[in-house]
């Protein structure tokens, strides 16, 4: 005979009907054996902290290459800057408000080297999150540039050797430069 918590499983869909029915009858006293699981299910094991293994399908985020990024029309003021005439901006960070000047530049398609070294630790955390999300949203890039130094880069916009130069003679600029 079947328990009132086999049967309300069943209903719920939570086993199948051939597992509970296959449960051996517990006799009084006797402790009841865990139940086995069932082995014809496919997918990925996940191990979640402190919950055991859950059973399902992995679900993979899609390729970056099927990403669609969403461009602002030109209409909208948007100028498109070519590869010779980029030229940086250079905004030294001082509260976090001028994080909305990093997004209106990047949104714009203007490069911008985020001068960290003054900021406390703390905003210097807040706006590196805000920029990774910016970029992360908008498609584009961020790369350190040196000692609290961060390039931000809008999307399909590089920085020519002149300009990374020029950032050099301005002290914003420390990697490496190749002709």
């Amino acid at each position: 005979m079947s328990s009132l918590l086999s049967k309300a499983l069943v209903y719920l869909g939570l086993v199948d009907e051939d597992t509970s029915a296959a449960e051996p009858e517990v006799g009084p006293g006797e402790a009841p054996l865990p139940p086995s699981r069932p082995a014809t299910r496919t997918g990925t094991t996940h191990i979640r902290p402190n919950m055991g293994h859950v059973e399902g399908r992995r679900v993979e985020p899609p390729a970056a290459s099927t990403r669609v990024t969403a461009l602002r029309p030109e209409s909208r003021g948007v100028r498109t800057v070519g590869v010779t005439e980029t030229q940086s901006d250079i905004l030294v960070v001082e509260e976090f408000a001028d994080a909305k000047i990093l997004a209106d530049r990047v949104r714009d398609r203007i490069p911008v080297v985020l001068d960290l070294r003054i900021a406390s630790p703390d905003l210097v955390r807040r706006v590196i999150d805000f920029s990774s999300g910016l970029i992360y949203a908008l498609d584009g890039t961020m790369r350190k540039v040196g000692e609290g130094l961060v390039l931000v880069l809008p999307p399909q916009t590089t920085l020519t050797t002149a300009e990374k130069r020029r950032l050099a003679s301005l002290g914003a600029y420390e990697l490496p430069i190749e002709d």
